[in-house]
């Protein structure tokens, strides 16, 4: 059997499109069809049905676990050697939330570009589901992502704990509730319940983005639907809106401290949620007999930076 035409088995599988498939692999759509086509002629069965969209018949299930279990063996047995050569080099799949991946990426690829100049970092950006999806099918090495089911195929070591809070504008709360605005912030803040801002327009993640999520069982909690003014899958974007006075948004607590270094524009309200807003942020990777020491590092270097992190205080003027 070509072990290439495997691979190229996986691609279609993935993208279940010849055209993005032979894309991503870099040849002709007549070589990738030649190769699926081999590979149904040798096992005798049809693995693809071609249409639109493509999907995989049951045996086309059934040898994509296959290829991807031998990809993935391959791929370790490559990293075995390596280690044992103490070649550093290849390429490091890492999975993040995008802005999260803004937030601690940048300084973290820095410095471990410096450290080993050999390895090439390529990072997916996607939603936490996703991610753990993509590290289960040996597409990415690492996960970094909030876990809160036991996982026993992974590797879970925790980073940091990640803060929520809620922004929203004092142009806006004055618009709202005129003199009574402060008094109703600070009994939000010593409640812990979003109650007296269910007059509020709020600006939401989707429900699988942890701060979509946490915002949602505030919501809950507090007794109310909310009036949604703007959907996104960018907590960046919503906190630009939340700045403009759109609404109200749910946000990473170090996104504020970044944008303003610590110290809130008078303009701004930020609440701190109660302890429901917090949780913790792990890097991931699967269980194996040999964990490739390119992850370890990584994950060391994600440690370093991630506990270097100036965390000010906001201030909630």
């Amino acid at each position: 059997m070509n072990f290439q035409s495997m691979e190229y088995f996986v691609a279609l599988a993935e993208e279940q499109s010849f055209t993005r498939a032979a894309k991503r692999l870099h040849v002709t759509q007549q070589t990738l069809s030649a190769h699926i086509a081999s590979l149904e002629k040798e096992l005798r069965v049809k693995l693809v049905n071609r249409r639109i969209p493509l999907t995989l018949t049951a045996s086309g299930n059934e040898f994509l676990n296959f290829a991807r279990r031998f990809r993935n063996e391959q791929r370790d047995l490559r990293h075995v050697f390596d280690d044992i050569a103490g070649d550093k080099r290849g390429l490091l799949a890492v999975g993040i939330a995008s802005t999260r991946g803004h937030l601690i990426m940048p300084k973290t690829i820095a410095s471990y570009r410096k450290r080993y100049p050999d390895i090439r970092v390529k990072i997916y950006e996607g939603e936490n589901t996703e991610l753990l999806d993509l590290l289960k099918e040996g597409r990415i090495d690492m996960a970094v992502s909030t876990i809160s089911m036991p996982q026993p195929q992974l590797v879970v070591r925790d980073l940091y704990e990640e803060h929520i809070v809620l922004v929203i504008s004092r142009q806006l709360l004055d618009s709202l509730y005129g003199d009574r605005a402060p008094q109703i912030v600070e009994e939000v803040k010593h409640t812990g319940s979003l109650k007296l801002l269910e007059d509020c327009p709020y600006l939401l993640l989707g429900e699988k983005d942890v701060p979509g999520k946490i915002a949602r069982q505030e919501f809950e909690l507090a007794g109310f639907r909310p009036q949604v003014a703007v959907y996104s899958t960018n907590s960046e974007t919503l906190f630009s809106l939340a700045q403009c006075g759109v609404g109200a948004a749910f946000c990473p607590e170090e996104m504020v401290n970044v944008k303003f270094n610590g110290d809130t524009p008078d303009g701004l309200c930020v609440i701190e949620l109660s302890r429901r807003g917090r949780f913790k942020v792990s890097a991931a990777w699967m269980k194996s007999d040999h964990v490739w020491s390119v992850i370890e590092s990584f994950y060391q270097e994600l440690m370093i930076n991630t506990n270097d992190r100036q965390r000010p205080d906001i201030k909630t003027k």
